[in-house]
Order: C-alpha cells, then sequence, then structure tokens
C-alpha cells in the first residue's frame, strides 16, 4: 500500500498553514514556494481541500489560504478521504471473482478488516496538532532520530 504524491503535499500545506506562526492568509503561490510543490498540482489540492471543509480561502492583495478548524480536529484521515477517497487497501470485497471459496468469502478477509480498522484508527489518532507539536520536537532536538520516535508513537497510538 502506498500513499500519493497529492496527500503528502495536502498534508505539508496544512502544517505550513498550522505550524507557521504567522496567523494571516498564505496565497498558493507561497505555499508552492516554500514547500517547492507545483504550484498548479498545489491549486488543486487546496481547492480539494477547501471544498472539503478543512480550509478556506479570501481574495484580494492580502488574500490566501488559511485553516477552517482547529489543527487538533484535522487528522491525517480526514485529509485522506479528501485527497484520495474512501480508504480501500485491497480489492477482494468489492470483486466476487477474486474469491476461491464456495461461499465467495476471502479467506484472508479477517486480516484485510484488522488492517483496515487500524490503520483508520491511527490516522484518526494524528491530527495536524499533533504533527505540528512532533515537528516542533524533531526542530528543537535537532531531527536526529525521527524513526524511534515515529515509531513509538505509532505503537501508542495503535495500542492506545
Amino acid at each position: 500500500m502506498k500513499f500519493s504524491a497529492k496527500l503528502e503535499y495536502a498534508l505539508l500545506a496544512l502544517l505550513y498553514l498550522k505550524c507557521e506562526p504567522d496567523e494571516e492568509p498564505v496565497s498558493g503561490r507561497e505555499l508552492s514556494e516554500k514547500l517547492s510543490i507545483p504550484y498548479r498540482f498545489l491549486e488543486r489540492i487546496l481547492s480539494d481541500l477547501k471544498r472539503g471543509g478543512v480550509v478556506r480561502s479570501s481574495r484580494g492583495n492580502k488574500g490566501g489560504y488559511q485553516l477552517n478548524a482547529g489543527p487538533d480536529e484535522i487528522s491525517i484521515y480526514d485529509v485522506y478521504e479528501i485527497t484520495e477517497g474512501k480508504l480501500e487497501p485491497w480489492d477482494c470485497i468489492h470483486s466476487q471473482e477474486r474469491c476461491h471459496t464456495d461461499h465467495n468469502h476471502c479467506v484472508i478477509s479477517h486480516f484485510y478488516a484488522d488492517f483496515k480498522e487500524t490503520l483508520i484508527k491511527l490516522m484518526k489518532s494524528y491530527t495536524l496538532q499533533r504533527l505540528c507539536v512532533t515537528a516542533n520536537t524533531l526542530r528543537t532536538k535537532g531531527a536526529k532520530t525521527p524513526e524511534a520516535q515515529a515509531v513509538s508513537e505509532i505503537k501508542n497510538a495503535v495500542s492506545g
């Protein structure tokens, strides 16, 4: 299973809007330049995020994008659904011909269901606020071992 560049860019843009201390709207052009994301692609992503209610935009000389909800109310799962659609990491449930049993029931469907449930729970546990706190912690610690911290946080989220 692989996450798309669209999801990654959406999260980076939202984190920039949240983690930067300035509360003023940020233009799509500025986001594109600061984050090294192709402008036209980013504009489509921001349009999707606006339609999904995560950001709002304002026009004019000081216009741009801002979060439309609190950063503790926006999860990775919310952004995933806006950018990617429904989370379906496999297609056997919708494809009867792939099942090889008399009952048309995939033998590993229980694993798939647990995997999906665990992944959704993990994605919902990561809010923009949580990601910003992690980013700031890594920044102050010099980001020497972000993998160890990430693994620890994933274990806590899944078991909690």
